[in-house]
């Protein structure tokens, strides 16, 4: 039931977490540091894409470049009969289409008869389309009249349209998008590209278009918007994409002459060879004084800074529009939807998922997010926008993150409260730091629990006042616990003067049997120790017995749904409080079963004391006495160990006499030696009445 409500916690955290990072990144997105770093990925996947294939041949560009200003003689503005010239020329040569990029809005009033050249030369040609343009005038009052600059009435009494030249910037001053109309006064017109694209296609557009709906209208073509009034350019590559001829060179032909070697009469090969036929020909500037070239996103291209001419930015949309492969925007709910999904994401990852391993899922999502958008541009023309969705991940990455750091400390410090009651500093912050938070119910762990118990404190409770008896237990207490936790061991519980500890959690270590030995032996020593700090003895000392065992037993928060306690439970539990008894009947003050004995036993010294069944239990077990875990003196070694040994030998052979030898010596060296006397009292009362046939040796324990 609790897991269930913490899982409906956490998916609610996740939820409020991906809303707050939507509208926070929509907040910063608005930023623009933001915004440029948003343009900047156009740029980058117009790079990783590279050029356009295949080249698009149909369009060429006619260019007043380096080596026209250099070569063509007159200077700038050139006289309008060169452009006449170069109209009926381009004719000649079959040239579908002429579009200008050079507006011809004021009259040559030195030479007239030159523009009349020019429009004449325009009305032969037919599909020309000339260049107009927006203007805004700053007037009284600071008002701002718009209006558009077209070309001289000659030309405009032709039969060529006018196209305006204007190209918006984005905020970082790059080109990216293409003017489709612009509404003026009470006409809507269009801009170079489109009527280009129209006069192709053959269709006329009557009906001004809508600026509320998500596409342009072109003929059948339906052109995506960006915004109200502009599209993406699919940028056919980096600047001079397109093939690219001299103007001079156009005009030079046999009728036109040059100055010294300049003149080639080019042109006539232009004739032959078909250079212009069936073209579409856009006519502008790219010499870089004629300030003219653009930031495009191909600008940085294979290393190498080149800026486009604006006459190719022309050439680039209408060959979008020609082709029909239109970078399509995105639908402003897909990148609702996009940023949404990729916040709960990176709240599943981080909220199941901890550290290194979650940053490095929630990085993995922002490259494959990132792959998927390129592969959408570079494979279906639709641009994604990248910031808000990622903007999106990274702020609940981090609101994740921060929340976790917030929940942890607050569990930690609630974990560090509880337990350091009863485990040592040191294990809580090594529990905390490698993430073994004990969990609620139990799991089995073989662990090492220890028992020890003060003999006769019910007598010495009785003799003496109830501050002698709470000053010395308190004394004694916090002596056994500091031991504990010492070696890493967990205080399970008192009950009234019994300690239960427990080794090898809720911190685990490989090590707990050997740590609970040590433990134990340092409890008695430091029990001696404390006899001597109590120089009165007329209240007694205490005397204590310890029982350790090892084994698989049950450890975790136990107990009801109004109360519980982290300890362990299991019969191995039950065996290890019996050893601690056990030791009242083999007058001992420390006894470990089997499964800890092999967990120590080329570490200790330690002696078999016998095979019994505890209370409780049908199966018998063998049982040891810890001397020590260092070296023994070696009257111990040599009468407590090595002659005990023989005599237990002799005993389990029902060798009676034998045994009874081997015993006396080591109490006549060690008079209190508890399991000598009682198995010479055992030899003694089998040599009277003996033993039955199927005696196994093993001794029933008849109390706990």
């Amino acid at each position: 039931m609790m897991d269930k409500k913490r899982s409906r916690e956490r998916f609610r955290v996740i939820i409020l977490i991906a809303a707050l990072s939507l509208f926070l990144a929509f907040i910063l997105d608005s930023m623009v540091l933001i915004e440029s770093i948003q343009l900047k990925t156009v740029n980058t996947l117009f790079n990783l894409r590279g050029p356009a294939t295949p080249q698009d041949t149909t369009i060429v560009i006619i260019a007043i470049d380096d080596q026209t200003l250099r070569s063509l003689p007159g200077k700038l503005p050139y006289p309008r009969s060169y452009y006449a010239k170069l109209v009926n020329n381009l004719r000649v040569a079959g040239a579908k289409m002429i579009i200008f990029d050079i507006e011809f809005t004021e009259v040559t009033h030195e030479r007239p008869d030159e523009d009349l050249q020019l429009a004449a030369a325009v009305s032969d040609m037919k599909q020309v389309v000339l260049a107009g343009k927006v203007v805004l005038d700053i007037g009284s009052r600071l008002s701002n009249n718009e209006h558009v600059l077209e070309p001289i009435q000659p030309l405009m009494r032709t039969q060529a349209v006018l196209g305006l030249v204007n190209v918006p910037e984005d905020g970082d001053g790059f080109i990216r998008r293409y003017l489709l109309f612009q509404p003026s006064g009470q006409r809507v017109y269009y801009s170079l590209g489109v009527q280009a694209a129209r006069l192709l296609s053959g269709h006329s557009m009557d009906t001004p278009p809508d600026l509320f709906t998500h596409a342009f209208e072109l003929g059948l073509v339906e052109i995506p918007k960006v915004q109200d009034n502009t599209m993406y350019i699919n940028f056919r590559g980096p600047a001079r994409t397109f093939r690219t001829y001299s103007l001079v060179s156009v005009l030079d032909d046999s009728t036109f002459d040059l100055p010294g070697d300049e003149d080639t009469d080019i042109f006539d090969q232009y004739l032959e060879w078909g250079t212009f036929r069936d073209k579409i020909v856009f006519v502008g500037a790219t010499a870089e004084e004629m300030q003219d070239n653009k930031f495009t996103p191909f600008f940085e291209y294979s290393g190498l800074k080149q800026k486009m001419p604006g006459v190719e930015l022309h050439a680039n949309a209408l060959s979008t529009m020609i082709r029909g492969d239109f970078i399509h925007p995105s639908p402003e709910w897909l990148v609702y939807i996009i940023a949404v999904l990729l916040a709960l994401m990176a709240g599943l990852f981080m909220r199941w998922m901890h550290g290194v391993r979650a940053l490095a899922m929630v990085l993995f999502i922002a490259f494959l997010y990132g792959g998927m958008v390129y592969a959408g541009f570079a494979f279906m023309r639709v641009l994604v926008p990248l910031s808000v969705p990622l903007l999106t991940l990274a702020v609940a990455s981090v609101s994740h993150l921060a929340y976790q750091i917030v929940v942890e400390q607050r569990e930690k410090a609630r974990i560090r409260q509880t337990f350091q009651q009863y485990v040592a500093p040191a294990v809580v912050a090594k529990m905390l730091d490698a993430g073994e938070l004990p969990s609620y119910g139990g799991e089995r762990k073989e662990l090492t629990v220890l028992f020890s118990d003060i003999r006769s404190f019910t007598r010495f409770s009785e003799n003496n006042e109830p501050e002698v008896v709470v000053s010395r237990l308190s004394d004694y207490l916090s002596e056994m616990v500091d031991v504990i936790f010492k070696y890493n061991g967990t205080l399970d519980k008192f009950v009234g003067d019994e300690i239960m500890a427990l080794f090898g959690a809720p911190y685990h270590y490989e090590d707990h049997a050997m740590r609970a030995c040590q433990a134990a032996l340092e409890m008695l020593q430091r029990l001696k120790e404390l006899h001597k700090a109590w120089p009165d003895e007329a209240y007694g000392r205490f005397n204590i017995g310890i029982g350790i065992n090892t084994g698989k037993m049950i450890v975790g928060n136990l107990g009801s749904k109004q109360l519980f306690d982290y300890t362990v439970i299991g019969d191995q539990v039950n065996l290890a409080s019996r050893l601690e008894g056990a030791n009242k009947e083999y007058q001992t003050n420390l006894i470990i079963s089997e499964s800890t004995y092999q967990c120590i036993k080329d570490k200790s010294f330690c002696r078999e004391l016998d095979q019994v069944k505890v209370v409780g239990k049908s199966q018998a077990i063998r049982i040891f006495e810890l001397r020590s875990m260092d070296s023994l003196p070696q009257l111990e070694q040599d009468y407590l160990i090595d002659i005990y040994s023989e005599g237990l030998y002799a005993y389990r052979e029902r060798r009676w006499s034998d045994a009874l030898i081997s015993f006396r010596k080591v109490l006549r060296y060690f008079p209190n030696d508890g399991p000598s006397r009682i198995y010479t009292i055992r030899c003694l009362n089998y040599l009277e009445a003996p033993a039955p046939s199927d005696w196994d040796g093993i001794y029933e324990m008849k109390q706990k």
